[in-house]
């Protein structure tokens, strides 16, 4: 069964201040901290490394790491991914919208996921959100 999640963050900062961190793999890992994001397989277009196609490598040590994949990148606008290879989870789908609100963003970030357990979508995406919440807002108070 599908589950979905969203999550909505002001920042004071314009949609390309915001996506200046939140567009690349290495800046979601400052604001995901202690999670350790690295990018691993570069974009095909070389002017945007972390764009369409490139991969990330998310995990805290020694942990199995989780592997996701950009599948759509519009600059200060959008970002789509998708986890891939992972043996618990059936589909996840991520899109961040970063919106002009007055002088500042409003970001929307959206997950679907559905585990290959039943019942398992609900319990992860709720760890989730409690972990992009406070990434988020901590972001929202120091960018």
């Amino acid at each position: 069964m599908m589950a979905t999640i969203t999550i909505q963050q002001r920042f004071t900062q314009s949609p390309e201040q915001v996506f200046a961190v939140l567009g690349t793999h290495a800046g979601l890992g400052a604001c995901f901290a202690p999670l350790q994001v690295t990018r691993v397989q570069d974009s095909a277009d070389t002017h945007y490394p972390d764009g369409v196609g490139s991969v990330r490598k998310m995990g805290i040590g020694s942990v199995t790491p989780l592997y996701e994949q950009v599948t759509e990148y519009e600059p200060n606008k959008f970002i789509e991914y998708v986890l891939i290879n992972n043996p618990l989870i059936k589909h996840h789908v991520g899109r961040l919208i970063f919106t002009p609100a007055g002088t500042g963003t409003l970001l929307n970030y959206t997950i679907e996921l559905e585990g290959k357990v039943p019942g398992s979508a609900p319990i992860i995406l709720a760890g989730l959100k409690v972990g992009i919440v406070q990434g988020l807002k901590k972001l929202a108070k120091t960018l």
